[in-house]
């Protein structure tokens, strides 16, 4: 063989290596293109779940499936995002989702809740109730220990309910200033346990770990009650006052009733 047929062969082989090269190097990139074009993985990242412990990522992959919404291997062009947000900011007490592809082709759910300031137990179920007066039910109730409120509650919602306090709710907010007032006070957020509502006129506060009960009637002018029954602890608690009284009751204007044990004697 010549040498210029033995060059123009080798050439050709290098030419066909290289056309071999170039097929392989743009099939490949098309199959990756494709495949990121479709989502190959959900991840759900529940933000603040450690200082807010309502909902677990996997409870929030449940409802997608149950409701049902189908994300994995369909094409990103289908999945409308504003929508699966929309969809996941429906659920129990997530307040904000944030849809984001990434470029392996997967779909990241980014979680922030609402913050429950107390717990309504009421004919209609159990509920969350937020600082900004939000209401949502509540999934598992053992793991976010917050103040209670129980009882005979005027609560006119529906089961189920999640959505913003009624503006005419007026009990419902006074209720929620007040439990406020108790989680944000140096001795009665470590103090008060739950809130007992007989009827809207007969509001009972229940201390922790206290064979004791705290009166104050209505909701209305509650810190000048819960002043006064601070007064308790301050000067007949040293005195044996919880060892003395069952009850203690705020509603007579400036006095303050206490109850013997053995319903001896008021004072």
């Amino acid at each position: 063989m010549s040498k210029v047929k033995k060059a123009l062969l080798i050439t050709g082989y290098i030419a066909l290596l290289g056309v071999l090269g170039a097929y392989f190097y743009f099939a490949t990139i098309l199959v990756r293109e494709k495949k990121q074009s479709r989502c190959q993985e959900v991840v759900i990242v529940v933000r603040d779940s450690l200082l807010n412990p309502l909902i677990r990522a996997g409870e929030i992959a449940s409802f997608l499936k149950r409701n049902p919404v189908e994300l994995l291997g369909k094409d990103f062009s289908h999945i409308d995002m504003y929508q699966l947000e929309k969809e996941v900011e429906s659920f129990a007490s997530v307040r904000q989702c944030n849809a984001v592809r990434t470029i392996d082709g997967t779909l990241r759910l980014e979680i922030l809740q609402h913050t429950p300031l107390f717990r309504l137990e009421t004919r209609q179920g159990s509920f969350f109730v937020s600082p900004e007066r939000f209401i949502f039910p509540i999934v598992n109730p053992f793991r976010m220990p917050v103040l209670i409120v129980s009882g005979n509650i005027p609560f006119d919602y529906p089961p189920k309910y999640r959505g913003t306090m009624d503006s005419a709710d007026t009990w419902l907010k006074e209720m929620s200033r007040m439990t406020a007032y108790i989680t944000a006070h140096p001795f009665w957020s470590n103090k008060v346990e739950s809130i007992l509502v007989e009827n809207t006129e007969d509001i009972i506060i229940l201390p922790r770990d206290e064979d004791l009960v705290l009166k104050i009637g209505n909701i209305g002018r509650f810190t000048s009650k819960m002043d006064k029954l601070r007064e308790f602890y301050r000067v007949l608690e040293p005195l044996g006052g919880k060892e003395k009284y069952n009850l203690v009751d705020a509603r007579f204007g400036d006095q303050l009733v206490c109850t013997h044990r053995k319903n001896e004697k008021n004072i």
